[in-house]
């Protein structure tokens, strides 16, 4: 074979998600027809997606509440995979867990959309997924563990999903929180220091000597004002201990800042974190185009804005169409009140209706 009669190199092929959708609607419709695929959507499913879209769609942080069960995670979803395709930007979905994470990734590629898992050790990861989030060919599905991280494995997303956000305080706030357990030396040293703010009876039950202490599942909140007091000598005695270890890259984050931090004891450990995330210096989180965050419950109390540390978020409530519809909410059943005393053979609807009684 001549030079000349060579095949040119192959140019890279279209992927077929590169249809450019209109919003995330019309997204919907230009999925893959999969066998397993969810469809048509429901009605609050399309009014959620609207307003985001007529409203929002520039929105830095915005806040959608679908309750559990009505379908939050293919909106999600869609969102993140319009601003994907249509606005070229890097996009990923977070989910408090590994667990949660496996989920919302199968429930997306079910409906067609393009997925990388990125969970567990970086090093775990396969490189062609990692690749393909990167080369904006694929959401990256991950965790919040991996955003708020002191050094995030992920950190040049432009847009941003947090799914059950109802939930992320404790995710959120643990890249900057430090906790001591009772063994630890530093655990009465940090005693001693707050000795002269605290009440008796409790300094009696963290010493050393009670026999007790440890046991005690109480948890206490040092007063601020004692924190503010002690600020100094707290900063001293974790430098001291804390020289090595993910606890060191918690500490130079809050150093300088313990005292706008909040400290609980209890028996077992002493935790420190601050009273609001200081988001706003971590670039991972901060420096995207926008933040969407995913509730079954946003509440009135500016709850979403201080577990994420931002001083706004824009809500887009429960459509009407959800109340209509129905669903989603959870029945507890309590075996242990019901009367045993009863007839055998209780049905378990005759149970029910005893326990509700």
């Amino acid at each position: 074979m001549t030079a000349s009669s060579k095949r040119p190199l192959s140019f890279r092929r279209q992927h077929p998600d590169v249809v450019d959708s209109a919003n995330p609607e019309a997204l919907f419709g230009d999925l893959p027809k999969l066998p397993q695929r969810v469809a048509p959507l429901w009605g609050h499913q399309t009014d959620q997606l609207r307003t985001y879209f007529d409203k929002h769609k520039e929105t830095a942080d915005v806040a959608l509440e679908l309750p559990t069960g009505s379908g939050k995670t293919l909106v999600g979803m869609l969102i993140a995979e319009w601003r994907r395709r249509h606005l070229r930007q890097r996009t990923v979905y977070a989910c408090p867990t590994v667990q949660l994470a496996k989920q919302a990734a199968e429930k997306a590629e079910n409906q067609g959309i393009r997925v990388s898992l990125l969970i567990g050790g970086v090093k775990e990861w396969d490189s062609r997924l990692l690749h393909s989030y990167e080369a904006g060919d694929s959401i990256a599905v991950t965790t919040y563990s991996t955003i708020f991280n002191s050094n995030p494995k992920i950190s040049d997303a432009q847009t941003l999903v947090f799914d059950d956000a109802h939930a992320a305080e404790n995710y959120v706030a643990g890249a900057w929180s430090i906790t001591v357990d009772r063994e630890e030396s530093l655990f009465d040293g940090i005693v001693e220091v707050l000795r002269p703010s605290l009440e008796k009876h409790l300094i009696a039950r963290l010493s050393g000597s009670h026999g007790g202490s440890k046991g005690d599942t109480d948890v206490h909140l040092v007063p601020p004002s004692a924190v503010l007091r002690h600020e100094a000598e707290l900063e001293t005695a974790f430098r001291g201990a804390l020289t090595e270890g993910p606890r060191k890259y918690a500490l130079s984050m809050v150093s300088g800042q313990l005292a706008a931090c909040c400290l609980y004891i209890s028996g077992r450990s002493i935790l420190i974190r601050p009273m609001v995330p200081p988001t706003l210096d971590h670039g991972a989180f901060s420096g995207a185009v926008q933040r969407i965050y995913l509730s079954a419950t946003l509440g009135g109390s500016a709850e979403i804005e201080r577990s994420f540390g931002r001083a706004k978020i824009a809500r887009i409530p429960v459509p009407d169409e959800w109340n209509r519809s129905g669903g989603g909410r959870r029945f507890f059943v309590f075996p242990e009140l019901a009367d045993r005393t009863g007839e055998p053979g209780l049905s378990v609807g005759e149970l029910v209706n005893r326990i509700m009684a």
